[in-house]
């Protein structure tokens, strides 16, 4: 349902449009201005000069402001004090303890409401006076319609809002307000709820308060993995910006043909990637395909200087790709696992065999 149409403001009274910003206001019972911003649809109080200092004056305390003096404390024993006017029977009576502060209400109660109407229409008409509070285990609004044994509604509910603030605005727009618009039976009663303080059985609240601080260790374990993951997400994509993929740089048909040239790729890469930065680590992943090498510099503008000087170079009459890690795929190499022995094993053989037949083409060559 929309109540939220020009037509619907024009014509009430209260509603006054304001020609240059295009935006509806009317003054509260409260003496306060209040604005409808239609991005989040919901009403506002505009800050004046005159509700400024209203606030201020609320707030104001002796020995802060620059007009009260500063009364320095004196040090002296506390005594008790006592009542000078005594009660019939001659007895002197202790000063009355402070009155335990109000609690803030913070939902209306509705009345006059269809049988059939539903919590999110409530929702809806509602919503326009502020953010209403959510359950924390749901999500759901906490908007209570009251009903009878069989389910039906019995015409009233209760609604509860974040802010306190939005319950006398609620009841200055939606009191007496039809919550179907041209339909006279759907005029509503809005007023502040008033709850009753309920006596409580001892096991009862005891379990309460174990309830209640079990959720507040729940919620503070929720927040700490949640800054844990946040963190550590964190230092890993830091990580990983510092390291270079490099691809298409050999095929495997080479290596198997030259034992040397595992490390010579190694040195080469190494030498060529330090010009543009310290390197901390080249590592050639001979167990995926697609010619993998990776390097780790230690500075991340290293990483994105070797990016854009390699990335689509040729080397050794191909084409090659340069890249960030993303963190996610798996390169496989030698080194671990049976098969990994196996396969070094075989390698180390072929590279024996290769120097008994005189490989590498006379004496100045260097074994790895």
């Amino acid at each position: 349902m929309d109540t939220t149409k020009q037509s619907d403001f024009a014509s009430d009274p209260r509603m006054k449009l304001n020609e240059q910003t295009g935006k509806w206001s009317f003054i509260g019972d409260d003496e306060v201005s209040y604005e409808y911003d239609e991005n989040v649809g919901a009403w506002f109080p505009m800050y004046d000069e005159k509700l400024m200092e209203a606030q201020a004056s609320v707030y104001a305390v002796p020995g802060v402001e620059e007009t009260v003096p500063i009364k320095p404390k004196e040090k002296k024993k506390r005594a008790a004090t006592y009542d000078l006017q005594a009660n019939n029977e001659g007895e002197v009576s202790k000063r009355p303890k402070r009155e335990p502060l109000k609690k803030v209400v913070t939902s209306v109660y509705v009345t006059g409401i269809p049988t059939d109407v539903t919590v999110e229409e409530m929702k809806t008409t509602f919503s326009k006076c502020g953010v209403i509070m959510e359950d924390l285990e749901t999500g759901e609004p906490k908007i209570k319609i009251y009903r009878d044994e069989q389910g039906n509604s019995k015409g009233d509910a209760l609604v509860s809002y974040f802010k306190e603030e939005s319950v006398p605005l609620a009841i200055d727009l939606l009191d007496e307000a039809e919550l179907r618009p041209g339909q006279a039976s759907t005029k509503m009663h809005v007023s502040k709820a008033v709850f009753k303080e309920k006596e409580i059985p001892a096991e009862e609240k005891k379990k309460s308060m174990t309830g209640k601080a079990m959720a507040k260790k729940k919620i503070q374990q929720l927040k700490r993995k949640l800054d844990w993951v946040d963190e550590e997400g964190g230092k890993k994509q830091e990580k990983f910006s510092k390291i270079v993929i490099l691809k298409n740089m050999y095929t495997q048909e080479e290596l198997d043909a030259d034992p040397t040239l595992l490390l010579e790729l190694k040195e080469d890469v190494r030498e060529e990637c330090e010009k543009l930065g310290e390197v901390t680590n080249v590592i050639l992943y001979d167990k995926s395909p697609g010619g993998i090498i990776s390097v780790r510099y230690k500075e991340t503008e290293s990483a994105d200087a070797c990016v854009l000087l390699m990335n689509k170079r040729f080397f050794g009459g191909r084409q090659i790709s340069a890249e960030i890690f993303d963190g996610k795929t798996k390169y496989l190499k030698s080194g671990g696992g049976e098969e990994d022995e196996e396969a070094e094993k075989l390698r180390l053989e072929r590279y024996a065999k290769w120097l008994e037949e005189g490989g590498g083409g006379g004496a100045g060559d260097q074994t790895p």
